[in-house]
Formats: structure tokens, sequence, C-alpha cells
């Protein structure tokens, strides 16, 4: 409840307002991206590829008897096999291109824009991978009866957390704010 006195308070000012309005206009300009690839439902097959490449070996090295096919990876199951496609979807392309448009919708420079983005980027593509392997390996331990809840849980929560939490973590040290930081007179 305090944090919503606290958003209420800061909408009071119209400079705040105005500065809530420019974010949300730039946030939608760039995430134009994303809707043009949704409308004509462009994927990049390569990406997908590699994604099953990283998964497999992964899964190998955790010492599944991994089988793969192409972008189709499967591994042995109480009672036979299961196995799933890595599709466009399981790229987390949707992930990388809001995590970008919150950056770039802020009013920080463009090089605490390409540092945070240089760091954040590929710790999401490993969070994404992670995710994959553990819906495998979670399937592979406790069978398929809450595989739904839990991919949708992992797939859609999860990142959508974690991106928000990326996002918090470079903009407090975007604008300076960090712990070690000592405020001068």
């Amino acid at each position: 409840m305090a944090f919503l006195g606290h958003v209420r308070e800061f909408l009071k000012s119209d400079e705040s307002k105005a500065r809530v309005l420019k974010f949300l206009a730039k946030f939608l300009i760039f995430a134009i991206p994303l809707y043009i690839i949704l409308y004509f439902n462009l994927e990049w097959q390569q990406l997908e590829s590699s994604i099953a490449g990283i998964v497999s070996f992964l899964l190998g090295a955790m010492g599944f008897a991994v089988q793969r096919g192409g972008d189709f990876i499967s591994i042995p199951v109480s009672g036979g096999q299961w196995g799933a496609f890595i599709n466009w979807d399981c790229t987390g392309w949707k992930s990388f291109l809001a995590l970008i448009a919150l950056v770039m919708a802020t009013d920080f420079s463009l090089d605490k824009k390409a540092k945070g983005l240089a760091v954040m980027l590929p710790a999401l593509f490993a969070v994404n991978i992670a995710r994959i392997v553990f819906m495998f390996w979670f399937v592979s331990d406790f069978g398929l009866a809450y595989f739904d809840l839990v991919h949708l849980v992992i797939w859609s929560w999860g990142l959508i957390l974690t991106i928000l939490v990326f996002w918090a973590i470079w903009m407090r040290w975007a604008s300076g704010k960090t712990r070690n930081t000592k405020q001068k007179n």
C-alpha cells in the first residue's frame, strides 16, 4: 500500500505526469519491432537451432540420454520418451525486445543504455536457456502432470519478472543509486 501512495504522490505533479507519458510513448515506439515480427510471422531459424544445440549439450552434460533431431529434443521419462520442439517462442525473442524497449525508453545516456544491454541481454539469454533445461529436468523427475502449469509460470511470469528485476537493477545503477554510492555534500 505504501508503494501505491508513493506512486500517487509522484503522479500529482504535471512534470511527473509528462515524464511518465514520455516514457510510455518511447516504450511504444521501441515496441514496434515486436509488432512487425508478429504481423509478418518472422522467425530466425538459426537461433532456434542454436538454442536446441545448447540445450541438448547441457542436458547431455547433466547426464540425460538426450536425443536431438533438428530442433526436436527428447529425453527418456518413466514409461518411454518425452520431447519438445525448440520453436521461435522458445528463443525468448519477445523478452529481449521488451527489455530493449524498457531500457531505450528511459532518459539515460546511450552509453549507459548500451552498457546495461551488453550485460542484461546475455544474462537474459542464459536465464532463458536455464528455463528450457529446467523444463526438461522437471518432466524427467516429475512427469507431465504439472507440465502446463509449470511451463506457464516459468515461461510467462518467470521471464516477465526477470526482465523487470534486470531493468530495476539497471535503473538503480544508471541513476547512480547504489548501496556503495556515498552522497557528497
